[in-house]
């Protein structure tokens, strides 16, 4: 209904209403799951733990359904689920209504099996400013139509015909509304030369390519070809073999379908869906050159720079696994947004020089930069470039004008200007004054970053946070900040207050409140810490994603399946669940330590993708058990309040969680992330043996 009414592309509106429409089923969700674990006590440690087997194999169908159907679809699947789930508790307990909420569950069945085609209504894109395609199709001086839409796991892909005042054509594919790029068929193009040199002249990396020698011609890696325009870009520059490499499926498919020219026709080029960094890692010194032009899809993943998975491919360590795929005398082109990634990027690369132990003014020969005035082109060499055909395409860019804005060459002398004129100081210089200085060695290559108003430090994978140019907490991150700490001064001040004075009623001669008292800090520590160590090694195990939406559901899977294989192992516990909690929970920290500093620095290079999943199990097994011990525990209450409160105080602690993790990232590291979790399991360790020698944890 709101996608039809429109008020789904208000940003201002739109998006607060989804937000608490979304809310609402989890509400519901969270009411049913504390009553049934209320209503069979003796029964939690297996409920608990066969929940969290069920969210795993969740994880992984969520992306099958995702990638197989369209959204509507899905959703449709989803409450055919639910209401499966009504018949199936209506049966159960012999209530009413059996027969009617079958006949409900049968005739939504119908409908999505004689509907499957017709189940596919638009959603509207948000009117943002960062929305290109609906900022385009709202222009009236254009016709546009969307040819195809599709949905995956990976978000929204729309491929869109606009036709100009003139009646030439153009196709346009957008990731959710945004990062739009043009369709380009190298056939089309091997027809007309006008139309060929047109294309090719708004692309800034083909200047650098005209400059390479054709032996160094052999092989090229495009990462991020959206729809063509780099594949078509190396073919007519003579290169003989093009690998492309695209993280979106959707894409690859919409050009095998609309664009197979380019796509899949020439024996000579090939595409593959993956992620870029993962593939460069495998193929390492085979190719001549290695291509990304801002690859940043803005997609529903997270269009700020703390969801973006390209953060990936721009740290210090990205740059050192394309540098070892190059063969020896290749040659990275980066094409960027501004000087300010530049200016990061070069920073990431004199320190990886830094640590290869090459000097700041060895490592800029290798090196050169020019810009139209809005995408400035970064190439870096394997090897230093020669003096003499630095000169020549020194002398050509300032020809074609690509000398606009961030300017660099090596072996060149600055050239500039500095007059008054009628009382004002004129000054110009050919090169960007603070890499000319950092080149001949009178200005730190630190003072890059150190003196910038910004953040331009280097970006390392343990705070892979490229496009964050905030000193300090960013913008973006204030107002979740202000709420994980409401969260946590919340909790404080009901466990220091309020709870401590609430009375419940049940069987054992400790005082009911401080019992309670003590199960929600319990609780809370379990959550925080739970998200943290989770937060690390999906981090940890990122690089080894060859499709981030669909290996991050395989990682999800296989921690959620270790943590119900735990949970299912505490039903036969029967007694001793303090010394048990304290006992399991010091095992989570030896297994996370030894998964971390033993197992994966051993076989991470040799494991592939489904192999460090299945080693996820080793820590997500011990992380299942503390919490369902815990419930077990509660569950020596009469009252049938306090399994909802603990359930509701681990998932809001998991909230404030997820949100330190993310502001420890940026300030200081996952590393630190992983260190906190182990201290708030070490924390809960005391905390737990304290309440047990005081006797109020007994059972």
């Amino acid at each position: 209904m709101l996608s039809k009414s429109g008020i789904s592309s208000l940003t201002n509106f739109g998006l607060p209403v989804f937000i608490v429409l979304s809310i609402i089923p989890f509400i519901a969700i969270g009411i049913v799951y504390a009553y049934i674990f209320e209503a069979n006590k003796p029964y939690i440690s297996t409920l608990y733990g066969v929940d969290l087997i069920g969210a795993a194999a969740g994880a992984l169908t969520s992306v099958f359904l995702l990638n197989t159907f369209n959204l509507i679809y899905v959703v449709g699947i989803v409450v055919s689920f639910l209401l499966l789930v009504l018949v199936i508790y209506t049966i159960a307990n012999k209530r009413r209504y059996i027969l009617a909420n079958t006949v409900l569950l049968l005739v939504v069945v119908l409908l999505m099996w004689f509907g499957k085609d017709t189940l596919n209504f638009d959603i509207p894109t948000a009117k943002d400013p960062s929305k290109d395609m609906s900022r385009l199709m709202s222009n009236p001086s254009l016709q546009s139509k969307i040819m195809e839409s599709r949905w995956s796991a990976f978000g929204k892909t729309d491929l869109v015909r606009f036709t100009y005042p003139d009646n030439s054509e153009s196709k346009v594919m957008f990731i959710d509304g945004a990062a739009g790029t043009d369709v380009v068929d190298i056939d089309e193009l091997a027809k007309d030369n006008i139309k060929l040199r047109k294309s090719l002249s708004g692309f800034p990396a083909v200047f650098a390519i005209n400059f390479v020698n054709e032996n160094e011609k052999d092989s090229i890696l495009i990462i991020g070809p959206g729809g063509g325009i780099d594949i078509a870009a190396a073919y007519f520059s003579g290169y003989k073999y093009i690998d492309a490499v695209e993280v979106n499926p959707s894409f690859v498919d919409l050009m095998k379908k609309y664009n197979p020219g380019t796509f899949f026709d020439k024996e000579n080029i090939k595409v593959r869906v993956n992620e870029g960094r993962n593939f460069v890692i495998n193929n390492k010194g085979k190719y001549d050159a290695i291509m990304l032009t801002i690859p940043v899809t803005k997609s529903s993943r997270g269009a700020d720079f703390y969801g973006l998975t390209e953060n990936y491919l721009f740290t210090m360590e990205a740059l050192a696994d394309y540098l070892d795929g190059l063969s020896e005398n290749g040659t990275l082109y980066f094409t960027m947004h501004a000087r300010q990634e530049v200016y990061k990027m070069l920073a990431n690369y004199l320190e990886v020089q830094k640590k290869m132990g090459v000097g700041q003014i060895e490592a800029l020969k290798k090196i050169y930069i020019y810009s139209n005035g809005m995408n400035p082109v970064l190439v870096i060499k394997k090897k230093p470039f020669e003096q003499k055909m630095i000169e020549e395409v020194h002398l050509t860019a300032h020809y074609l004008e690509l000398d606009q804005d961030v300017f660099f060459f090596p072996y060149i002398k600055q050239k500039g200007l500095d007059t008054i004129v009628q009382n004002v100081n004129y000054k110009w210089y050919m090169f960007d004054t603070i890499l000319y200085d950092i080149s001949s060695g009178t200005y730190p290559q630190s003072k890059l970053w150190e003196a910038a108003p910004m953040n331009l430090k280097p970006v390392t994978d343990d705070s892979p946070y490229f496009f964050n140019y905030n000193n300090g907490i960013p913008d973006a991150m204030v107002i979740p900040l202000w709420l994980g700490i409401f969260i946590v001064g919340w909790f404080l001040v009901n466990w220091g207050t309020k709870w401590k004075t609430v009375s419940f009623s049940e069987n054992t001669t400790v005082a009911p409140r401080e019992k309670f008292s003590a199960l929600a800090l319990i609780s809370f520590l379990l959550g925080f810490s739970y998200i943290l160590i989770q937060g690390y090694l999906f981090q940890v195990l990122n690089l080894k994603l060859s499709n981030p939406s669909q290996s991050f559901s395989l990682l999800l899977f296989t921690f959620l399946l270790g943590n119900g294989i735990g949970s299912l192992m505490t039903s036969r516990f029967k007694r001793n669940f303090p010394k048990k909690i304290m006992g399991y929970t010091a095992l989570i920290i030896v297994a996370s330590l030894l998964t971390v500093y033993v197992l994966l620095p051993i076989w991470y290079d040799q494991l592939s993708e489904f192999w460090i999943a299945v080693l996820l199990l080793f820590p997500s097994f011990f992380i299942g058990i503390p919490f369902p011990l815990l419930l077990k525990i509660a569950a020596s209450f009469k009252d049938n309040k306090i399994i909802s409160y603990l359930l509701g105080i681990s998932s809001i602690a998991g909230v404030a969680a997820s949100i330190f993790t993310i502001v420890i990232s940026i300030l200081y590291g996952y590393r630190l992330v992983f260190l906190f979790g182990l201290l708030g399991y070490g924390l809960l360790i005391l905390i737990t043996y304290r309440y047990k020698k005081l006797k109020i944890l007994q059972q």
